[in-house]
């Protein structure tokens, strides 16, 4: 009996046999942050402004409308830090309408939840969220500086976070609760390995292990080169790693790693094929070079995202549109050859 998109989704963040490659975000619908800038407490509301921590942020055309903190307002910095209890404030879950935000989302994108798996962005994971607050430069320094007040705040977000995913299982009910939380250029990692080793992934590890306990599956979306840190990732608890790019050597990884960890990504959103001005052509062969290259390994799930310079989601969704097409397409025909 042929498998359901949904069933073929988590059968490969599963490891379980799949018919085809699975194409995100067709086969798996994204809610939250990653399809919208998710709930406006976390990242501000729609076209910028105040999160429920109190950071402003900004929405530039140059990275599609994507969210990012206003750049000199920040409310710690490394000579704060130590204070942190006095000067943080975090949002209050209970005042949130979260019934009408899931509604709102889900008639933004109506889906079938019998053929379409479900995954929810959580934004700012426990680096982004102390970058938000103090901008990268004070957070890398105060890592190194203030390590010990570091670690206790990044807890208290991790306390917020999992009563945050409490909610977003009420309310939402995802198959996937993806935890965006970027610790990489794509030079490589933002600290040392052990720095993110002893400040960073306890925090992931009690996130992903509380995200189980509520019947989701969490995966952890780091965007650069990292593969330093892929048996930590593994060690997380974390069912895939999300947004991986080529700079990372996939096929390395998928052979060593890939009955432990499934991989989503491989499109070469920071070369040519992710450039504004590339032609079709570019993107479209790029797809086919994911599903080629990736594709034979199982725990693959091809995610094909570009950005564009315009405020405008239609704009991003005429990209888009045939690259999510051409990948569904291309990937049934190579699943019919196997």
């Amino acid at each position: 009996m042929a498998l359901t998109p949904k069933q073929n989704y988590l059968n490969a963040i599963n490891h379980k046999e799949t018919e085809r490659t699975p194409v995100f975000p067709v086969d798996c619908a994204g809610s939250g942050f990653g399809a919208f800038p998710g709930p406006w407490f976390e990242k501000g509301p729609m076209g910028g402004g105040y999160d429920g921590f109190g950071v402003r942020w900004i929405t530039p055309a140059s990275g599609g409308g994507a969210p990012i903190p206003a750049p000199n307002e920040y409310i710690l910095d490394s000579e704060t830090v130590a204070n942190w209890k006095n000067i943080v404030k975090f949002p209050d879950l209970e005042a949130v309408d979260w019934k009408a935000m899931a509604e709102a989302e889900f008639q933004m994108m109506p889906f079938d939840r019998e053929q379409t798996a479900l995954e929810f962005g959580c934004g700012n994971g426990v680096f982004e969220r102390l970058a938000a607050l103090m901008g990268f430069e004070e957070a890398l320094i105060s890592l190194l500086e203030e390590p010990e007040a570091c670690y206790e705040l990044m807890e208290a977000i991790t306390d917020y976070k999992i009563e945050f995913a409490k909610k977003v299982k009420e309310f939402y009910n995802p198959d996937i609760f993806n935890n965006y939380d970027d610790i990489a250029t794509e030079r490589g990692l933002f600290m040392s390995p052990d720095t993110y080793r002893k400040l960073i992934k306890p925090h992931h590890k009690r996130l992903c292990a509380a995200v189980r306990e509520l019947g989701m599956i969490p995966i952890q979306h780091t965007c650069g080169l990292c593969e330093s840190l892929i048996e930590d990732i593994i060690d997380t608890g974390a069912a895939a790693w999300s947004s991986v790019q080529p700079i990372n050597d996939i096929v390395r990884l998928q052979k060593e790693y890939g009955d432990k960890i499934a991989i989503i990504g491989g499109y070469n959103s920071n070369g040519a094929p992710g450039r504004v001005d590339a032609p079709m052509e570019v993107m479209l062969a790029e797809v086919h070079r994911c599903l080629d290259t990736y594709g034979q390994y199982p725990s693959y799930v091809i995610f094909p995202f570009v950005t564009v310079n315009s405020l405008n989601p239609n704009d991003m969704l005429a990209v888009m549109k045939p690259l999510l097409g051409e990948a569904v397409k291309y990937s049934h025909e190579l699943g019919r050859k196997k």
